[in-house]
């Protein structure tokens, strides 16, 4: 997806959500984010996804999954991208749940978080369906093609 698209899904989903603000009954959206064809995400999983990923995960991610210039630098620890130009497409959605939810350690010492009592498995799923939106066509394509039968469940 090209930056323009993503920027403009990720206007929309902040629009979204800041109009729903201070509101007493739910309302319908009134802008709706360019939702990626084949990508089988509703409209309340992104959103929830969208809010949560602010709240949780973009401290370290970026405000757009963009990740920290030097994830790839071995000698230091930092979060990955998560909008496609990263290794997280290569991961299982079971892997991408576990990560979430019982957090990642190299060389025995704790590099992300475990989000298990903060998160519950279903809101790990809207931020993956968050930044799988963010996704290019192609990316999202293969990882899909690739874990068609992929389990879902996490590793305890």
């Amino acid at each position: 997806m090209p930056t323009t698209r993503k920027r403009i899904l990720a206007s929309s989903l902040l629009a979204v959500l800041l109009s729903a603000c201070g509101r007493e009954e739910p309302q319908p959206p009134t802008l709706v984010p360019l939702m990626p064809a084949g990508r089988p995400f509703s409209m309340e999983s992104l959103m929830r996804g969208a809010r949560l990923y602010q709240e949780q995960c973009a401290q370290c991610h970026g405000p757009d999954a963009q990740g920290h210039p030097d994830w790839q630098n071995p000698q230091v620890t930092a979060a990955p991208p998560l909008n496609g130009t990263g290794n997280e497409w290569k991961r299982t959605k079971a892997e991408l749940l576990n990560a979430i939810l019982n957090g990642v350690t190299r060389d025995g010492v704790p590099v992300m978080p475990a989000w298990k009592g903060r998160l519950t498995q279903q809101e790990a799923e809207d931020v993956i369906a968050w930044f799988q939106a963010l996704w290019p066509v192609d990316v999202y394509e293969k990882w899909h093609k690739a874990n068609a039968d992929a389990p879902t469940a996490p590793r305890s």
